[in-house]
Formats: structure tokens, sequence, C-alpha cells
């Protein structure tokens, strides 16, 4: 009978782990329990062991751990650190992961303190890693929870994210230990809302990433909701902002610090590089775009599956609360139009009653348009058209109403982020609605404002053959 975690001898030097891992050292104490070195007499390699506290535990929290390990380990990055597997033991639950040869940031932090701060590019690689690192976490749906230069291990050529991935672990076990935060994390690193509210999110770990690049700068570790951006930068940091950083670099750490959830970036979007050193063109930022779901397997690409796809509404001139409606397609041959007895029913003044069909044949769709008033038109043009062909993330306009072919459903996530997307973009240009634009104009003056750098407005006119739309854009602004 294996000894329980109270009667088990203490780990140290040593110490074999379930006659595979033998202790080296430790390598210290977090929120979870305690990182060990070892070497793995398996596979003949060093790993690092996290053993997760026991003494709080309860039943289920090793098959819930167990269920957050599967989904961390579908993370492949380089910079982030590997988890390869779960096991119990005699002192608990353990956790085999990737061992790093490196420092964290905290303390690479402090020595470049000694010498006078980090350069433009010192900081661009381990900002840019991070970013990529945290991009790959969101990507598989993950959370950090407690992103911190704590948690970034830097060694000679890369920046590591570690401890990823168990947010709700740490929720678990900080819910029973008072005076601790609710949710797990280090308060420090919070952003506004969660100190609140609590509960992890991609937009908190975007704003953990921030204060992270900010401590950087100022080589201070920030007290608990402290809003950088509520002084001019200038008066905060000890060593000025390393020289060679571009404006726009600036500006991302400070769009990361947003007080709004919604105006902070993704990390995905995160770009940190010096254009002058770049040997080949530059860096191109792709425009935010809305996915229209996985495509359809070749096994069911021929024969009509009811459900699989659908369509959404992206644009609806007369009737923008439409915006964001699925319709499945639950048969073969679909009719569309505003009367009540078709079969999508578009609530939108410009679609007739019977506007047109759609109809399946040979594993896609085929829009007819039913001598309409309005016209069907094809993904960006502006011909009428009686036929056209609809494939998977294609668009169509019926009258001054656009739908879009997906295969998500309905209120699933990634429904979920196309209406999020169309509540802050225009489904017609891509464009940001109005709302957004000034709220976005608004941050861009706050950002002169912190930084003390001028702020230039470049206005468009829109031009549609001889006449011009200026005042459209007048308005806007």
């Amino acid at each position: 009978m294996p000894e329980s975690p109270r009667n088990a001898p203490p780990i140290g030097h040593g110490t074999v782990v379930n006659d595979r891992y033998e202790i080296r050292q430790s390598l210290g104490k977090g929120g979870m329990g305690e990182v060990f070195l070892a070497y793995d007499r398996s596979t003949q390699q060093p790993v690092a062991l996290k053993v997760v506290r026991e003494e709080s535990r309860m039943p289920g929290d090793d098959e819930a751990l167990r269920q957050e390990l599967l989904l961390a380990r579908s993370v492949s990055h380089p910079n982030v650190c590997r988890v390869h597997d779960l096991a119990p033991s005699p002192w608990g639950p353990i956790l085999v992961m990737e061992y790093i040869a490196g420092q964290t940031l905290h303390t690479h932090i402090r020595r470049r303190k000694a010498q006078g701060g980090y350069t433009a590019d010192e900081f661009r690689k381990i900002a840019s890693e991070s970013g990529a690192g945290l991009a790959a976490i969101h990507a598989q749906g993950l959370v950090h929870g407690d992103l911190k230069p704590g948690n970034v291990m830097v060694t000679n050529d890369r920046a590591i994210i570690l401890d990823f991935g168990f947010a709700q672990e740490r929720a678990r076990l900080s819910a029973r230990r008072p005076g601790a935060p609710p949710d797990g994390g280090t308060p420090n690193y919070m952003a506004p809302e969660r100190l609140r509210s609590g509960g992890a999110s991609p937009e908190d770990d975007i704003y953990a990433l921030g204060l992270t690049l900010w401590e950087m700068w100022t080589c201070r570790v920030p007290e608990p909701g402290y809003r950088p951006r509520a002084k001019p930068m200038r008066a905060q940091i000890m060593f000025d902002v390393p020289a060679g950083l571009s404006v726009d670099e600036v500006k991302q750490v400070f769009r990361c610090l947003s007080e709004d959830p919604a105006l902070r970036p993704q990390a995905r979007h995160l770009r940190f590089f010096n254009p002058t050193s770049l040997t080949t063109s530059q860096i191109q930022i792709q425009r935010e775009r809305m996915s229209p779901g996985a495509p359809l397997g070749r096994a069911t690409s021929e024969a009509f599956v009811p459900g699989s796809q659908a369509l959404l509404v992206t644009y609806a001139t007369n009737a923008p609360e439409a915006a964001g409606l699925l319709f499945p397609l639950t048969k073969p041959v679909m009719r569309i139009g505003r009367r009540s007895d078709q079969d999508i029913v578009m609530p939108e003044a410009t679609v007739s009653g019977a506007h047109a069909v759609l109809r399946w044949h040979a594993g896609s769709w085929t829009v007819e348009d039913v001598d309409s008033t309005n016209g069907t038109y094809a993904d960006h043009s502006y011909e009428r058209k009686k036929t056209i062909a609809l494939l998977h993330g294609g668009e169509v306009q019926l009258g001054e109403s656009r739908v879009k072919l997906v295969s998500f459903t309905e209120g699933s996530p990634a429904h979920e982020r196309a209406k999020a997307y169309l509540a802050r973009r225009d489904g017609l240009t891509g464009l940001l609605r109005r709302e957004q634009f000034l709220r976005a104009l608004e941050e861009e003056l706050a950002y002169a404002e912190w930084s003390n750098n001028h702020l230039t407005v470049a206005r468009y006119h829109v031009l549609r053959g001889q006449r011009t739309e200026s005042q459209h854009v007048i308005r806007l602004l």
C-alpha cells in the first residue's frame, strides 16, 4: 500500500519518485506546489517535476486536473513549455514538464537593471516571443491565468512561457487557502476587471503581458491594481523606454494595459520588430477577419448533411439588428425571402418576399435569383446575377443584406466570436463601426497625451464615380 502524503518522507536530493524520477534539486515553490529538477531514468533526460499541493485536494480534483493536462498538451510551440504527463505519487499528483535551463524574466530584469536596462532589440525579442507563446495558448482555447515575469523563462536563445493551462486548478487550490486570491493568479498582474469580479480570461492574460513588458521598462513590480496609464509615461519609467523602439511598439504595450478589455489587442496581433534590420519584406499584419468555421471533410462533401452548414447574416442595411443571425441549412433546397412562408425568412426591407432559392448539388450550393426586385449579387461584385455558386466561407448579397456560408452552429464559440466581430466591424466593408471607430480614436488621443507625442489624423474622401461622399467621413469623425 502506498504511503499517504502525510506520512511520506520529505522530497530531497536523491529521492526517487515512482521508481523513475530521481530528484536533483528544488527549483522553487508556487501556487500549485513545489517544482524540482529531476532525472528521468526512462528517457535519460532532465525534466521538471511539479508536486501539486495535496493537503487541500478534494474528490474529483485529480480528474479535473487531468482534463486540463490533456488540453495543455495540445499546445506545441517553441515559446511554450511542454507538459508531458500527470501521475499519482506518495506526495500527491505530479506534473512532468519540459526542463528549461535559464533564468526567470523576473531575475533577468533585475540583472539588466544593474546594467542600465534593456536595449531595444533585447526587449523586442522577449516581447515578441512571449506574445507568440501566449497566442499559441489562446489559439487552443486556453488561458494562462497567472502570466508574470516569474512565469517566463529566458534562455540563451528564447523566451518560454511556463506554468500555463492550469487556471482552474490554481483557482481550486486558491479558494481553499485563507487570504489567497479567490481564483488563483497573482493580484499584482491582474486586470482591473479580474480584481473586481474574478475570473481568468484571454483579455486578463493580455493585461498581465502588458504589465510584464512594463516591468521590463520600470524594473519595478507593480502594486495590485496599479494603472500605468493613469499618469504620464515619462514620470514612471526609471531608465526611459529603450532607445530605438518605434511609436507603434510602445503603443502596443499601452493598448495591452487598456482599462477596457475590448480595446486590448489579441496576442496573435502583437508585433515587435525592427523594420530597419529586416532583410526581407516587412511583416504584413492582416486585417481582422471572421472565420467561417472548418470546411466540410471529404467524406461528407458530396452527401448533404442537414445542419452541417448555415447562413450567417453579416450585414442588413435596414435591419442592423439582424447581423449575427444564423440560419441552419436543413434541406437540400431552401427558399429565401421576406415572406413568412419561406424556409429562410430575411427580416430586411430590400429582400423580396420570395427572393432566391438555395440548392445543394454535387457537394456545393447554388443561389438562384427568382426575379427579385433588388437583385442578387456575388461576393464583392455589384453586377446582378441570376445564378451564383456559393462556396464555404463565401458571401452573397440579397438586396442590401449579405449572408456568409459557415459551418458552425447556433451559440457555438465560433458563432459567438462571429457576433463579436460583427458588433465591432461592419459586415459589408470590414471597417470599424462608428462607435468602435470613436473608441479607437479616443484610445489614440489617450496614447498621445500619455506619451507626449503628437497625434495626426488623416481624413479620406470616398469616391464613387464623380460623386464625393466626404460628408459621410466628416460625420463619422
